[in-house]
């Protein structure tokens, strides 16, 4: 086998301007990834906004059963149980561990899932509860 052959089956070699690029691609990738986090961090830092109208209609509508008193499930009582819901994390969101409040705003604000402030408020109060357990 002759050293010309050799040379065909080598996958080119990054050129000068290549290298750059790359580090540069790289540079960006970790900046957007720390920005993203603190972006993230910032929004833990205040009670979310969700639109619960929809998030309600959709539970009310999967929820109506042959066994449902009518009017007991209804999407405007689901809405005022959310707002409630809301004005007490306005109130109490301070008292919840930043980790906690960081933790479930993302498991409870997944755009792909319903959006709920009676679930935030639950999982908040589940993490206070199981931080003041005996060690």
């Amino acid at each position: 086998m002759s050293l010309e052959g050799r040379a065909e089956n080598r996958p080119p070699r990054l050129g000068f301007g290549d290298q750059n690029m790359t580090k540069l691609a790289i540079l960006i990738s970790v900046c957007a990834v720390a920005f993203g986090v603190q972006v993230y961090r910032a929004a833990a830092d205040e009670v979310p906004t969700y639109d619960v109208r929809k998030s309600c209609k959709t539970d009310t509508q999967a929820y109506q059963g042959p066994g449902t008193a009518p009017g007991s499930n209804t999407a405007s009582a689901c809405v005022a149980d959310e707002q409630t819901a809301r004005a007490t994390l306005v109130t109490q969101w301070t008292q919840f561990a930043p980790d906690s409040r960081s933790r479930c705003t993302q498991m409870v604000g997944d755009p792909a899932g319903p959006q709920s402030y009676v679930e935030l408020l639950t999982c908040l109060q589940m993490a206070k509860d199981v931080k003041s357990l005996p060690k």
